[in-house]
């Protein structure tokens, strides 16, 4: 979605647009302008004379593309030849095709191999690999850097190990900081200055991660209860008729939530996408943003009501006591590995469903 929105540089018709669970390029099809594809799985195999705009789970190019590649993604692998500049994130990213511009790439593992980048090349990961000749100049942030390549710039690293491998030429001036000198394997060969500057390892000690962890889980548990009791203890009614509605059918409020969450800002990017649906779509995306908070907040009230139902066997109420037991409630969710955080989403879900069915109601009535 971040790159369908920001990664557009212009708002214009000629271009292609194609999303779904497993969109894909055929390797006999030829796109002649630009194409905007974004689904769970996307294959790109055909070639492509224009940009390329993709997201995805995962990403797949094996086709040439004429112009720009923008891609993101769980994982990205680019295996096809670019005629100008790759800009990429992911958690693991793949360039091997020839690039006739510059690279930007961001993610967990970065590997550049293949028959090499004609421009400059900015990398920042955990493990970064470069493999592929860099004509212009190389800058590398993360944690491992390998380079076992012909670079013809200068190369700048900010790393905690920098290796350079045998094959490794580096016709200009390295500068890197680290907590360690480079290893540098035999056959590496270095033309210009070296500038090494150290620095220590950059880590957080224990004591300091758990202060800025209860830090942010306390921030967080405070703006969120005074939110909710602001939100509650005022619109006491209209809270009151989100709880009914989440109670009386909750997996329809669910179904409900689910499309909100998925139909709502794909309708708005391709609002966008158009000239004359500028507007509506900025509309959208603002009005979803504002939706997802809103249920954020009506969340703690709606969970507080009902386990105090269901705990005192009382009618449900909304109270300073009940919004403060819904927010502990969410609050200890939220860090509960791997479930805490799924039941909190569906819940999320079920209430944003509620607040979406009675704007509906509205809706019908002033009809």
């Amino acid at each position: 979605m971040f790159v369908l929105v920001f990664g557009v540089p212009s708002l214009s018709l000629a271009a292609e647009f194609r999303s779904g669970n497993q969109p894909t390029v055929q390797p006999n099809e030829k796109i002649t302008n630009d194409l905007y594809i974004a689904g769970g799985i996307v294959m790109s195999s055909g070639n492509i004379t224009g940009d390329l705009i993709t997201g995805g789970g995962t990403v797949f190019v094996n086709g040439n593309i004429g112009a720009d590649v923008l891609a993101g993604g769980g994982n990205v692998s680019i295996l096809g030849n670019v005629g100008d500049d790759v800009r990429v994130g992911g958690g693991t990213v793949v360039i091997g095709g020839k690039v006739g511009g510059d690279v930007i790439a961001g993610g967990g593992q970065i590997s550049v191999t293949g028959p090499g980048v004609a421009g400059d090349v900015i990398l920042g990961g955990g493990s970064i690999s470069i493999d592929a000749p860099i004509g212009g100049k190389l800058t590398a942030g993360g944690k491992n850097v390998y380079i076992n390549t012909r670079v013809v710039g200068n190369v700048e690293i900010d790393a905690e190990s920098v290796t350079l491998g045998s094959s490794a030429v580096i016709l200009g001036n390295l500068t890197y900081k680290s907590p360690h000198e480079l290893v540098k394997e035999t056959g590496a060969v270095i033309n210009g200055k070296i500038s090494f500057e150290p620095r220590a390892e950059r880590s957080i000690s224990r004591p300091e991660f758990f202060k800025i962890f209860y830090a942010f889980a306390l921030g967080k548990f405070l703006i969120l209860l005074f939110c909710a009791l602001v939100f509650g203890l005022i619109f006491r009614r209209y809270n009151r008729e989100i709880i009914i509605m989440t109670k009386k059918r909750p997996f329809s409020k669910l179904g409900w939530g689910f499309v909100v969450l998925f139909i709502m800002p794909i309708a708005s990017i391709l609002l966008l996408i158009t000239l004359i649906g500028i507007p509506f779509g900025v509309i959208g995306l603002l009005g979803f943003t504002a939706l997802m908070l809103f249920a954020w907040i009506v969340t703690p009230i709606v969970v507080g009501s009902i386990a105090y139902e269901y705990l005192s066997k009382k009618d449900s109420e909304i109270s300073f006591w009940t919004i403060l037991f819904g927010t502990v409630i969410c609050s200890v969710l939220s860090i509960v590995p791997f479930f805490g955080p799924l039941l909190l989403c569906l819940l999320l879900l079920a209430v944003l469903g509620s607040i979406v069915a009675i704007k509906i109601r509205i809706i019908k009535e002033w009809r």
